[in-house]
Formats: structure tokens, C-alpha cells, sequence
């Protein structure tokens, strides 16, 4: 995109100017760029009569490209305004901002709004619940012609706020399997994040990220290792599809577990603290297996070489790798590399021709060493000599 391509506003759009909610629940979140841009859209809709240069916006509101860019995204996330392409020429769509009490239902802006201006005052924020029972009535009551067309809530009449996340019922199977969060706020976020961009329901979302605990402790960093494997294509060994097949199968405690009762031994609390620090950085326990085969292979013992795994394991979560085909793939590189250099060095050869005979020998004899051979020679010489007469 740039300031001299053009746009139009879409036609029959038109939205509420009421911000008191935008500035009540979205300013604190969204900045001040980006709902200056929200309020020059609603105040400049023309109902798509014509098209605009974007340098017309970064004129008004004095921005930057980059400005701009940042502020429509922002705006698109929080589904304030949609930006289409067609050619060379952009549309907007302007939608209405959620009310205080829809935006404050919504378990994740939320948690963003908390996080700048702090729970006591967003507690202020709510509206206060009626007292007394609520006496229902439904649209069918007072156009009964509706009964022939489906239900109330065969209609979409109730109310759902966009892109919810049930974070209620989430906390639920938490509490039931024992589960907790490292930081309850950054977490939640990520986990709205994920379900955006999967697609998911929230119990699809809290499956992988059942899965993916580290001590009953949710990973996010080692949820988005799962969603980032891919297939591999190789042709692995009976061995290694081996290796893999049990990797796969069992978590990294269970993995070391049966490594040490085989060499006679059992886990000890650095050991254990290891398995933690692999796992905190993000890698999956079937790639922490791979780890743990490596590093007992590398040395005859019942205990596990600490430093060495600790190095493996920064060099995969370095270089990305997301499974066990990837990880002994990773070995399998290593190998024939080693190999190959092994392969190419000359063994060193001696050689029969004495040092002195090469034209680019040079003498390092010292002048008081030549002088003591020389004497040593003129007294052999000398009883050659006696020894002939």
C-alpha cells in the first residue's frame, strides 16, 4: 500500500458516532492513532460516492505510512474497520464498536483493558445487574406470524458477542484435570490468539493445550510447536521408525524412566529440573526423547550428561525443530557430515627422506651445539687416525 493508491467507503455503511465506549473500553487498548484514524473514517464516509488518495488521511491526521499501516491493523483486529483489496484501488468498511457491556463481556479485551488501566477500574466499568426476576417475552408473543418461521433462538436473535472465546467454560476442565496457568493474563491471550487462528472452538483449543502441559502447567510456546509439525518425507531405517514410534508414545519422564531402570539406575531432582528447563524451551516431549536417546549414547553411564543435553536442546529449539522425524533427521545429518570429514583428512604418512635433503630445510642448530659436534667429530677422527697406524 502506498499514499498515492486509492479507496472508497463501502455504500449503506454507516455507523453510531457514540464513543463513549470507544473511549471508555477500546482507547486504553487501541491508542490514540489508531481510534483518530476510527473517528476519520466515520467523520469523512461519503457513502462510497467517490475514491480517495490514502495521502489525504496521512495529511489530515498528520501519520506516517507506517502510522497508517499500524493503526488499520489494529483497527482490523478488533474489528472496527475492514480493509478490501481490489486491484490497485482499496475499500473500507466501517463497523460499529461494541457497548461497554458487550466489550466487557468478551473474557479477552477484557484481559487487554485490565492489563492498562487495572481490574478496580474496570470493575467500575460494569453495569450494575437489575434487581428482581426478569419477566421474559418473546417476539413470538407479540407477532405470532414469527412461530411459523422458527423460534426465537431458531433466528440468531440471541445475543453473542463476536469472536468470543468461553473462557468460563475453559477454567472448568482446568479445575477438573488439575490444570493451571503460568500467567493467567499473556496466557489467555495467546490461547484467544490460537483459536482465532485455527479456527477452533475453546474445547478444541484446551485439548492441545492439555496436551502440551508441562507439569500441569498450560504452554503456550509448546502449543504452537504442535500446530507448527509438519509431515516428513524420508525414508527412516526399521531402527529409526522405531526410535520415533516410542518417542512419540511417551511423555519425557516416562521416556527417561525406562532408559535408567535399563542401565540399573533412577531419576534424580536434576534430572527431573532438566526435563523442565528442556520443556520451557518449548520443545515437545517426543523431541526431548530424541534428546535423551542422543545424549545416553554418547557416554556408558546410568546418569544423564546434563551440559551436553542442555546444548542439544538450545540447538533445537534454535533450529526449529518441531518433531521427532525432525530430530533424528538432525542426528542423521550430523553423522554422515562427521563422517564425511573423517573420510577427506590424509592420514599422515612418514617419510624416509631425511629433513636436510628438502631444499627448504633450514637449520635451527644453535652455535654452541655445532661447535660441540664439530669437537665431537675431530675426536673421532682423531682415534680413526691411531687406530690406522
Amino acid at each position: 500500500m502506498k499514499p498515492i493508491d486509492r479507496f472508497s467507503y463501502l455504500k449503506n455503511n454507516r455507523v453510531s458516532q457514540d464513543t463513549s465506549s470507544l473511549v471508555q473500553c477500546y482507547l486504553p487498548i487501541i491508542g490514540q492513532e489508531a481510534l483518530s484514524l476510527y473517528l476519520y473514517t466515520i467523520s469523512f464516509w461519503d457513502n462510497g460516492r467517490k475514491e480517495y488518495l490514502f495521502s489525504s488521511i496521512l495529511n489530515h491526521l498528520n501519520f506516517g505510512m507506517d502510522r497508517l499501516l499500524k493503526s488499520l491493523k489494529i483497527l482490523s483486529a478488533f474489528n472496527l474497520l475492514t480493509l478490501y483489496q481490489k486491484g490497485d484501488t482499496y475499500q473500507i468498511v466501517i463497523h460499529a464498536p461494541l457497548s461497554s457491556q458487550d466489550f466487557l463481556e468478551h473474557p479477552v479485551y477484557r484481559r487487554l483493558l485490565e492489563k492498562k488501566i487495572g481490574d478496580s477500574a474496570v470493575e467500575d466499568l460494569k453495569v450494575e445487574s437489575a434487581d428482581g426476576e426478569e419477566i421474559p417475552v418473546s417476539l413470538n408473543q407479540v407477532f405470532p406470524d414469527l412461530a411459523e418461521q422458527g423460534s426465537q433462538e431458531d433466528l440468531g436473535l440471541k445475543k453473542k458477542v463476536a469472536n468470543d472465546f468461553d473462557l468460563d467454560h475453559f477454567r472448568q476442565l482446568m479445575a477438573r484435570d488439575g490444570l493451571r496457568f503460568a500467567d493467567e493474563q499473556s496466557d489467555v491471550l495467546n490461547l484467544f490468539a490460537i483459536a482465532e487462528e485455527k479456527k477452533w472452538t475453546w474445547f478444541e483449543t484446551y485439548q492441545l493445550a492439555k496436551s502440551t502441559a508441562v507439569s500441569q502447567v498450560i504452554s503456550t510456546k509448546r502449543m504452537r510447536e504442535k500446530i507448527a509439525q509438519k509431515p516428513v518425507s524420508s525414508d527412516f531405517s526399521p531402527k529409526e521408525t522405531t526410535i520415533i514410534k516410542e518417542a512419540k508414545s511417551k511423555t519425557a519422564l516416562q521416556f527417561l524412566a525406562e532408559i535408567k531402570q535399563t542401565r540399573k539406575g533412577t531419576i534424580t531432582q536434576t534430572e527431573r529440573d532438566l526435563l523442565q528447563q528442556m520443556a520451557g524451551l518449548g520443545l515437545l516431549d517426543e523431541v526431548i526423547n530424541i534428546i535423551l536417546l542422543l545424549t545416553f549414547n554418547k557416554v556408558d553411564s546410568a546418569n544423564i550428561n546434563e551440559k551436553y543435553a542442555m546444548k542439544v536442546a538450545n540447538d533445537y529449539a534454535y533450529q526449529k525443530i518441531h518433531s521427532a522425524e525432525e530430530a533424528v533427521l538432525r542426528i542423521r545429518e550430523r553423522g554422515q557430515k562427521n563422517q564425511a570429514q573423517k573420510s577427506s583428512k590424509p592420514s599422515p604418512t612418514k617419510s624416509n627422506v631425511p629433513k636436510w635433503s628438502n631444499p627448504d630445510y633450514k637449520n635451527e642448530t644453535s652455535e654452541e651445539t655445532r661447535l660441540e659436534l664439530e669437537r665431537k667429530k675431530q675426536e673421532l677422527l682423531a682415534r680413526l687416525e691411531k687406530g690406522g697406524d
